[in-house]
């Protein structure tokens, strides 16, 4: 695939990235031109503004050799080393570079740490999912086998081939030794074409940025980063997106996928009477986008008042919240970069709002308390259970990556050579690690993808209190913000599992000295990478004597490198003790 990939292409390529980082390392290839192994050494201190009339910004690329600073003595890095040497700079278009600062700000990634915190391994593999993803959704119009070399030469051949630009800027950027690689897109010229490129080498030419426009959907962004007020992002977000000029109408609309009432959560530029009226609430195209997690494009409908339209997800990891929808004030059709602007806007409105219900369980006096019960077969604790007549009992859950969880379980009533047997053939569970083996069972942790009840509930907001499985069925226990409508995460569990029910519901006050109220006396000290790395520590057995797990085995265990780990887990253990040592000052005071 030396010739790149075609626009089309490329857009159903990042669109099929089900998480925020494998969009970024689709992007920093595609975008920045960056090798595998470049994008696990970029950092957020690399970024920097280009200091010219556009609004791209430069990103240095580190050496090989050089792309990880002197460590000090926790395990950090050191982000103002001077001896660290760059191979190049690169320029990233405006989008990317501020999606990298939003990712590093929300995932409370450092000055000096990666922003793609993998293997190069991994970012192949990453490449390699989503290419298959989007191969799939595009019925094999977007390849299959799509690599970080063939997105580096669709960078190439988007700045040479569509914007024109010097070829030497290009070999620069891209870091190739010679235009040799590039010779594919510098076809020959007439003499024509090289008489006009003498002359307007000689003359000013028009602005190349004079295509460029203000992105549409800039106000949704905005409304996301304020945050600050009352209004629900639902409604904040369409509300900001009519304020452009582009769109005449946006909206969020919610339906049940048991068949219950869909209901439109927000709406901006007309009122919810006359989108009811249109027939939006029973029109199945706008739930398409929920159904399919792809973005929908309307042209002409009754639903738009006759205007070209697009519906796309609103969706954080496997969760599917809603659809943003908006209508276009003229009949300009969606172009395809509003189109990845919406997409990405959809998957940030999701975020916020599996945020704002872990923020308002995090400060809640009291909670509602909800019990689900299911003998699904693709629940790996009730497949377990019944496969090994055990008892599998949950100590404790820590997203690895993106699109992963480890379960740290405690079994009886098996052994581990057991429990590998039904990992092995179990979907979307994988990486089995004993930590412990006892005469009447053993402790172990398992990564998911899928197949999860505990991981869907997270992943709708939830938090897990309890779950244990026996003679295949599981029962999880999960607590809700209080007055936090229990449908759409009943309605999320049963999409994964057909079987699952709520068994009961209760409003609960928070005991004042119970372990959560202590860790969430202390959670906002953590980072979400410190928290997990302190728990995968805890769980895993390194704090045991012996230890259960050594330092590398964790890190493995979560996806990072042993510097990143220890480095995380030093600073969780700083803000403990801080927390610790400060309440007991204040007390004596």
């Amino acid at each position: 695939m030396a010739d790149g990939l075609s626009i089309d292409a490329y857009d159903a390529l990042v669109t099929a990235a089900e998480t925020y980082r494998a969009a970024l390392v689709v992007r920093l290839a595609g975008e920045a031109g960056l090798r595998t192994g470049e994008i696990t050494r970029v950092a957020p201190r690399h970024l920097r503004d280009a200091g010219v009339a556009s609004d791209a910004s430069l990103l240095a690329v580190p050496e090989a050799d050089a792309a990880v600073p002197d460590e000090g003595d926790d395990g950090s890095a050191d982000a103002g080393d001077p001896t660290e040497r760059i191979d190049r700079e690169t320029v990233v278009p405006a989008s990317l570079a501020a999606e990298l600062r939003r990712y590093a700000e929300s995932e409370g990634i450092d000055e000096g740490e990666p922003f793609v915190g993998v293997s190069p391994r991994r970012v192949q593999m990453i490449v390699s999912e989503t290419a298959e993803r989007a191969a799939a959704r595009t019925d094999g119009a977007t390849p299959s086998d799509v690599t970080p070399r063939d997105l580096r030469y669709t960078f190439a051949r988007r700045l040479l081939v569509d914007r024109g630009v010097d070829p030497h800027a290009v070999r620069e950027a891209g870091g190739w030794e010679t235009l040799g690689p590039l010779d594919g897109f510098l076809g020959p010229l007439d003499g024509q074409a090289v008489a006009e490129a003498f002359a307007t080498a000689s003359a000013p030419g028009p602005d190349a940025d004079a295509g460029g426009r203000e992105s549409t959907a800039l106000g949704g962004f905005e409304a996301l980063a304020d945050g600050a007020g009352r209004t629900s992002p639902l409604a904040a977000v369409p509300e900001r997106l009519v304020d452009s000029d582009r769109w005449a109408e946006a909206w969020v609309v919610r339906g049940s996928v048991d068949g219950g009432r869909p209901e439109v959560a927000g709406a901006a530029g007309v009122d919810r009477e006359v989108l009811v009226d249109r027939g939006v609430a029973r029109d199945d195209q706008w739930f398409d986008a929920v159904a399919g997690g792809d973005a929908v494009a309307t042209t002409a409908e009754a639903t738009t008042g006759g205007r070209p339209g697009l519906a796309v997800p609103v969706g954080y990891r496997e969760v599917t919240h809603g659809a943003l929808c908006v209508v276009a004030r003229d009949d300009a059709p969606v172009s395809s970069v509003e189109r990845r602007e919406l997409v990405a806007l959809g998957r940030c409105l999701g975020w916020a709002v599996t945020a704002g219900r872990w923020r308002d369980l995090l400060h809640s006096d009291a909670v509602t308390e909800v019990e689900f019960h299911t003998a699904d077969g693709g629940a790996f604790l009730a497949r377990a259970s019944a496969a090994l007549d055990c008892q599998v009992d949950l100590r404790s859950t820590v997203v690895v990556t993106d699109d992963a969880s480890r379960l740290y379980l405690s079994v009886s009533g098996a052994r581990p050579q057991g429990l590998a047997d039904v990992v092995d053939e179990a979907a979307g569970v994988s990486d089995l690690r004993v930590v412990e083996t006892r005469a009447d069972g053993c402790s172990v942790s398992v990564r998911v993808e899928s197949g999860s009840a505990v991981r869907t509930l997270t992943e709708h907001g939830a938090t897990v209190r309890d779950a244990t499985a026996a003679d295949g069925r599981v029962r999880v226990v999960a607590h809700l913000p209080e007055g936090a409508d229990v449908r759409p995460v009943a309605d999320g569990l049963r999409a994964a599992f057909d079987d699952a029910r709520l068994a009961s519901k209760e409003s609960v006050a928070r005991s004042s000295r119970s372990e959560s109220s202590f860790r969430e006396g202390v959670a906002d000290r953590f980072t979400d990478r410190q928290w997990a790395a302190l728990s995968a520590a805890y769980h895993g057995g390194y704090f045991d004597w012996p230890r259960g797990s050594t330092a590398e085995e964790v890190a493995d265990a979560m996806d990072v490198s042993s510097p990143t780990f220890h480095n995380h887990l030093r600073k969780a253990q700083r803000a403990l003790l801080d927390g610790l040592f400060e309440d007991q000052h204040r007390d004596r005071t």
